[in-house]
């Protein structure tokens, strides 16, 4: 039984449930008004008690909803071929940290992760974290060596776009790049953000910006390894789940575009696209030379 003030990955369930019913949520565990409300919503629909407690009745209810409201699964689907592409399927995510629902891909979302140059690594956290919030691949920062956390047929909470019911993370596939994120300067040397910004990052490994891009002039840079990796999976994605590709990547690329939330825009886009408060990912020019090469 789950209500109102509590915490935990049985909230999380029950929120992954409701918001794949439609109801507007973000999975993060925390049983508050808005998950409150959708509940008794929920309740009402169904003519259940409008306690708005996750009792039994009412967690039987909503994953019996589910069957009516997702797409069949068939292990035939779920077979992918990545070709030459070398891609790591050794450290998938519990299926409990994402959606495993089929949906159509229109987009891909490129992000960073902003304190962590390895991809295990990056996988175990997110495999240990209760939110549901993960990438479907995620490349390495030391190798390049791009791994899938989990099969890109699926979904999982990677944007954080409230009032959208996570319409943009069902539609797209999401890229993590392991790298520190942004950096700042003191006494000539670069930290990251860890400990404090107290992780000193070598000068040779920062890419630096003319002018700030989100309140930062430094960023940890994505390695060529990373890059290369990047465009070969960007190739293969675009083709196998044909997506539409922009005819000309330029710095306003990287701009908050309330009109791609609004639009559901098709294309090859970044975090910072539809989040203000985000920097995955920096306005790095060799990104921008890739994404161009694709056409």
């Amino acid at each position: 039984m789950t209500k109102f003030g509590e915490t935990g990955s049985e909230v999380a369930e029950v929120q992954k449930l409701l918001s794949l019913l439609g109801y507007d949520l973000i999975v993060d565990g925390v049983f508050g008004k808005k998950t409150l409300r959708s509940i008794r919503s929920f309740q009402k629909k169904y003519n259940l008690t409008q306690d708005g407690i996750v009792g039994n009745k009412t967690l039987m209810a909503l994953k019996l909803a589910q069957k009516k409201s997702t797409k069949p699964i068939h292990s035939s689907i779920l077979k992918i071929d990545y070709q030459n592409l070398m891609v790591n399927t050794n450290y998938s995510l519990p299926s409990s940290q994402f959606i495993k629902q089929i949906t159509d891909k229109k987009q891909i979302f490129i992000h960073f992760t902003a304190g962590n140059p390895s991809a295990k690594n990056t996988i175990r956290y997110w495999g240990s974290n209760e939110s549901k919030v993960a990438t479907a691949f995620v490349i390495d920062g030391d190798t390049g060596e791009i791994f899938q956390a989990f099969h890109p047929d699926y979904w999982g909470w990677h944007l954080g776009i409230k009032g959208t019911k996570g319409k943009l993370d069902k539609q797209s596939i999401g890229i993590e790049i392991c790298a520190f994120g942004p950096l700042k300067k003191k006494n000539d040397k670069y930290y990251a953000w860890p400990s404090n910004w107290n992780k000193e990052i070598p000068e040779k490994e920062v890419y630096k910006l003319e002018k700030k891009f989100r309140g930062y002039n430094y960023f940890h840079a994505y390695t060529e390894k990373q890059l290369e990796s990047l465009e070969k999976l960007l190739r293969f994605l675009i083709n196998k789940y044909n997506i539409t590709v922009q005819a000309n990547f330029d710095e306003t690329w990287f701009d908050y575009k309330p009109e791609l939330i609004k639009n559901a825009t098709p294309g090859i886009w970044t975090h910072v696209n539809v989040r203000k408060d985000k920097t995955d990912s920096y306005p790095d020019k060799r990104l921008l030379k890739i994404l161009n090469n694709l056409k």
